[in-house]
């Protein structure tokens, strides 16, 4: 059994990618190079080159698939994220080529865009933690410039504010703010992706979020999940910003704490592991920086660090129950052992 026995065979992915590519374009098109980095939670990404030029196809989940990520994977609406986000800011979003409904091809829907020449900042094994990546090999001057780059992701992406053009991406919770809609989004997925079984971590992050919301009617367009996890770097400088898949509306210290909180998260797991990583992403410091490069003043984020992990914890669950499907672990005894950081968020809780 491999390591992700739901990712699809790369054979017959590079005949399907072939079969479209010679429906779409004539009989002269040629396929080649196709490869899958074996990245991302949610579908499948599969590198490739079209007559040359080289291009990146998102695939949606397999039908057949065990616990997907998410309930859905949006193609279409994804792309219209990114061509918003190209339209309206300087961020380097992904070029669009194609986005492909009809799932005769490759069993599924799937959206290609043109590829970006840049280092990826690894999850696996992290990049904080990987001695012989690129990342390490840096100097402190290096990595300062990296942090506040990233952050200036931020604050470039926040000038989209709420409007009629944003319809499309809010969600369908009640709520007198964009703030509790997106906490209400957030419960209304835990109840999907618990699939009939309890997390008490996650529901007392529910409760004590619930109880101790802030007072923000701040709205803009949130990437969602924007770390350096999903970002090109080139020069230790952003060239790609990458996978709209979780885009939403709300106050930008949402995204901000999604990459605060993915730091301590990183900080946690090497702790455990007995390895000091680098000290980046700190609260305060990010928001002090984020102000200095043109964003609004944040609030502290250690409220919307904890509801980072509430979503992450989810997102984890189902990958939990995705291995113990394909029988690749154990069902725990102990249901928040299906979040492998449980102990940080309850810390993360216990400060609120």
């Amino acid at each position: 059994m491999t390591d992700t026995p739901w990712r699809r065979d790369p054979g017959r992915v590079a005949a399907g990618l072939e079969a479209w590519a010679r429906a779409r374009l004539g009989g002269h098109a040629r396929v080649g190079e196709v490869s899958e980095p074996g990245s991302g939670m949610a579908n499948d990404t599969v590198l490739f080159r079209l007559d040359g030029e080289r291009l990146v196809a998102r695939l949606a989940p397999a039908p057949e698939s065990h616990f997907p990520t998410f309930p859905e994977f949006d193609l279409v609406r994804q792309r219209r994220v990114i061509d918003l986000v190209r339209a309206l800011t300087e961020l380097p979003a992904p070029e669009v080529v194609h986005v492909e409904e009809d799932d005769t091809w490759l069993g599924v829907p799937f959206m290609v865009v043109r590829a970006i020449d840049g280092e990826v900042a690894s999850d696996n094994p992290p990049y904080l933690m990987d001695p012989s990546g690129w990342f390490l090999r840096g100097s402190d001057t290096d990595r300062e410039r990296m942090e506040r780059s990233t952050i200036g992701v931020f604050v470039e992406l926040h000038r989209i504010e709420d409007g009629d053009h944003l319809d499309f991406l809010r969600p369908g919770e009640p709520g007198s703010t964009a703030l509790e809609r997106l906490l209400a989004s957030y419960v209304t997925y835990y109840e999907w992706a618990r699939a009939g079984r309890r997390v008490p971590v996650l529901e007392r992050a529910i409760d004590v979020l619930g109880a101790t919301m802030p007072a923000n009617d701040r709205a803009v367009l949130l990437w969602g999940d924007g770390r350096p996890g999903n970002i090109l770097y080139r020069d230790f400088e952003p060239v790609g910003v990458l996978d709209w898949e979780m885009a939403g509306v709300g106050p930008p210290e949402a995204d901000v704490a999604w990459t605060t909180f993915f730091q301590r998260f990183f900080a946690h797991m090497a702790d455990r592991a007995g390895v000091t990583v680098p000290a980046m992403f700190e609260r305060h410091r990010t928001a002090r920086t984020y102000e200095s490069l043109g964003g609004a003043a944040l609030d502290d984020l250690a409220w919307y660090e904890a509801l980072a992990g509430l979503r992450f914890g989810t997102i984890l669950v189902r990958m939990y129950l995705r291995g113990v499907a394909y029988g690749q672990m154990p069902m725990p005894d102990d249901p928040d052992e299906l979040v492998m950081f449980a102990p940080l968020l309850a810390r993360l809780l216990d400060d609120l």
